[in-house]
């Protein structure tokens, strides 16, 4: 299925962005607006998270319930607070843990289960594509400024 590819693709590509920073280059803060380039990965990990307990609501056959994600500047705060002392290698572990369990969960969905909830649901691409297609830009940024 094409989104599955779409989604590996940016996990290569993200730790492609990534690849060859220093832990101090991963953790300089302010460096991608006020966060660091850990913190982006962090983020992205964290909203996969989110992506993969929704599409795991979805593929009861039922809708999930995104309004809490109004306030997503509170939950994006919290997250950060709460992985504080997580390592740049821990946070680079999350994302590849959630971002792998949400292929291999997606990646196991029958076409008929596809066919009969209307394929991919509407929210997924702009959550785990589109979402982190802005977020890789600004890592390759990054990256580029330190002329690695």
């Amino acid at each position: 299925m094409g989104i599955v590819d779409d989604l590996a693709k940016m996990q290569a590509d993200v730790l492609e962005s990534i690849d060859n920073l220093s832990a101090e280059e991963l953790n300089r803060p302010n460096t991608i607006g006020k966060w660091s380039a850990r913190d982006v990965l962090l983020h992205m990990a964290m909203w996969d998270g989110e992506a993969l307990k929704a599409f795991a609501v979805w593929r009861t056959g039922h809708d999930y319930d995104w309004t809490y994600a109004d306030g997503y500047l509170k939950i994006n705060a919290c997250w950060h607070e709460i992985a504080e002392k997580m390592s740049e290698k821990q946070v680079i572990q999350m994302y590849n843990l959630l971002r792998g369990a949400l292929i291999a969960d997606m990646s196991g969905i029958t076409d008929d289960v596809w066919k009969s909830r209307g394929g991919v649901p509407k929210w997924l691409p702009g959550i785990v594509i589109e979402h982190n297609e802005w977020h890789l830009a600004k890592l390759k940024a990054y990256k580029a400024s330190l002329s690695k």
